[in-house]
């Protein structure tokens, strides 16, 4: 591995718990100016405030919002997109190039697995995942089985072989989604030689649930989470990724960390 490589991959996991927390704020090309996006610089002063360990932009939003917190917290440059037009297919938008520009200490590739639209994307992913490499830049791919030919995204063996592409393609951190317990998603961590991530997105539909989700993730090995709607939604932010940093990086029950979201409330 490329010792600019190892700086960055180092940068991003947490010292205390040798895990990893990100915060994504990357939906509004997706999934359209969401509740807690629309203010974006206030939203992104908050998620800082939580003191995660790294936070998820695209390009022009780095750009007019993210220079008074360069050096506090690493970026993660997001480099695709899908959208409300075209769900199954993440778009280029960025390249490994901008992203040692803005200083990033990764760069993100969206893949939606299982269609017709699967190849483009993966072909594209590889060529990232070369560039990636010659910069000593890590890869982080944000994967989903949920195209055309899947009948179910919760599928052990969809998911497995979603988070195995990504890794057979030399992504670094593989990001994918609870598919309902703690045995079925174990069948895609161990499929996976690379570090695996829980994304957020609709499997919760409480604090508690999600904290749940993310206590039964690590109990089977994850490297950590990446989550952001039900953190940038919540009136308080910070109080979410602190509950959330109590359970990957302090070992805490749910109790606990739903106790320490409570206190930050106030």
């Amino acid at each position: 591995m490329f010792l600019g490589k190892e700086i960055r991959l180092n940068r991003l996991t947490n010292k205390k718990s040798g895990k990893f927390v990100a915060i994504t704020v990357d939906h509004a090309i997706a999934r359209g100016v969401l509740p807690g996006l629309v203010n974006i610089q206030e939203t992104v002063r908050k998620i800082v405030e939580g003191e995660p360990d790294a936070i998820t932009m695209q390009k022009g939003i780095a750009e007019k919002v993210f220079k008074p917190y360069a050096g506090r917290i690493p970026l993660l440059l997001k480099s695709t997109s899908f959208s409300p037009y075209h769900m199954n297919y993440d778009v280029p938008t960025a390249d490994v190039e901008e992203a040692v520009r803005f200083g990033a200490d990764a760069i993100s590739v969206g893949v939606i697995v299982g269609g017709p639209e699967q190849k483009e994307q993966m072909a594209h992913l590889a060529k990232i995942s070369k560039d990636a490499a010659s910069y000593g830049m890590p890869l982080i791919c944000h994967i989903y089985p949920r195209g055309s030919e899947i009948k179910d995204p919760r599928d052990p063996d969809a998911v497995a072989y979603a988070v195995r592409m990504a890794a057979e393609l030399g992504v670094d951190i593989v990001k994918t989604n609870w598919n309902g317990s703690a045995a079925a998603f174990a069948k895609a961590v161990q499929a996976c030689p690379a570090k695996v991530v829980l994304a957020g997105g609709s499997p919760g539909k409480s604090l508690e649930s999600y904290l749940e989700m993310t206590r039964e993730a690590m109990e089977i090995g994850v490297f950590g989470v990446t989550y952001g709607r039900f953190v940038f939604e919540d009136p308080n932010p910070p109080a979410v990724i602190n509950a959330i940093k109590a359970i990957v990086h302090d070992g805490r029950s749910i109790k606990e960390a739903f106790d320490v979201y409570e206190s930050f409330k106030g």
